[in-house]
């Protein structure tokens, strides 16, 4: 144990009590009437009482982990006492190493200010899907930063993560319906899988892997622009696209039409086409207004007319 940050006499004050020394903590404790209340209490060697909060976290991991795991992660707040006296509990129990590797996340922040509940600014699943925030670009957001920093949730940094989503699905649709490849794009895969793995290896930087996959995207949209016909090729980089996301898991499920919604944006757009090919555009650019109240955004390019929800 570390104990150079810590004073006899010290307080707990998820224990409650006054230490003898520095690195005391409680193993058991007796019962109190709200622990009996509960039913929280049971009959022991060393008398009536319940575990140290330390000590369900050891008797939790052991029974689902067994006496020792891969990875434990935690608030950098948990470090001491909890880990470490986690450590010196179950290591003293079984002899053998707890975990193997200890991960601990910075706080997080909202506005600047550390997420607490005493303070009411937790933001919950709730809270964000109010917000119209998906997991996809939760999971974008939290990938941001690397997690030994600290990360500041804020409206500003959450439209970022949904443009940023809104871009991945968006070539992700483009991909799923491209009907060939480059050398290039291959090249460009066997990149993305290589910088990634290696970020991700790197203690864990999601940052860096984030950003390969980024990196990706804008190459491989240049070369599916090429509209080249190595098949081989698109679906080399069809299998590395989908190993990193498989890991990072940030494309936002997607938004299905009905039947009569796709019928009828066919003939919005059929009728925009002949509009254009007569060049009466403001019958175009009116149809298009219809489509957006409809919440269809339309993209032209040299393929034709391709349409998705906004």
């Amino acid at each position: 144990l570390d104990t150079r940050e810590i004073r006899t006499g010290a307080r707990v004050a998820q224990d409650d009590y006054t230490k003898e020394n520095a690195q005391d903590f409680a193993l058991w404790k007796a019962a109190k009437p709200e622990d009996e209340a509960a039913a929280a209490a049971w009959v022991s060697p060393w008398g009536r009482g319940r575990p140290g909060w330390h000590l369900e976290c050891s008797a939790m991991a052991m029974k689902y982990f067994g006496a020792t795991m891969d990875i434990h992660c935690g608030g950098v707040d948990l470090v001491f006492p909890h880990h470490e006296d986690e450590i010196a509990q179950s290591e003293g129990a079984t002899g053998t190493q707890f975990a193997r590797f200890w991960c601990h996340g910075e706080f997080l922040l909202t506005d600047g200010s550390k997420m607490a509940k005493r303070i009411g600014n937790v933001a919950t699943v709730a809270n964000l899907r109010e917000q119209n925030v998906s997991a996809a670009a939760f999971r974008h957001f939290v990938f941001s930063t690397h997690y030994r920093k600290q990360l500041n949730m804020s409206s500003d940094a959450l439209e970022a993560s949904l443009e940023g989503v809104r871009r991945v699905r968006d070539f992700a649709e483009r991909f799923e319906t491209a009907s060939g490849g480059t050398a290039e794009l291959a090249r460009a895969a066997d990149d993305l899988v290589r910088d990634a793995e290696a970020a991700l290896f790197d203690d864990l930087n999601a940052p860096a892997a984030l950003g390969a996959l980024f990196t990706f995207i804008r190459r491989a949209n240049a070369e599916l622009d090429r509209r080249g016909d190595d098949a081989a090729a698109l679906g080399a980089a069809r299998v590395a696209f989908a190993r990193i996301n498989g890991v990072l898991d940030i494309i936002p499920e997607a938004q299905r039409a009905d039947a009569d919604l796709a019928s009828w944006v066919d003939e919005r757009l059929a009728a925009r086409k002949e509009a254009r090919a007569r060049r009466d555009f403001a019958s175009a650019d009116a149809i298009r207004v219809e489509l957006e109240a409809r919440g269809i955004a339309i993209e032209d390019g040299p393929w034709g007319t391709r349409w998705k929800f906004a």
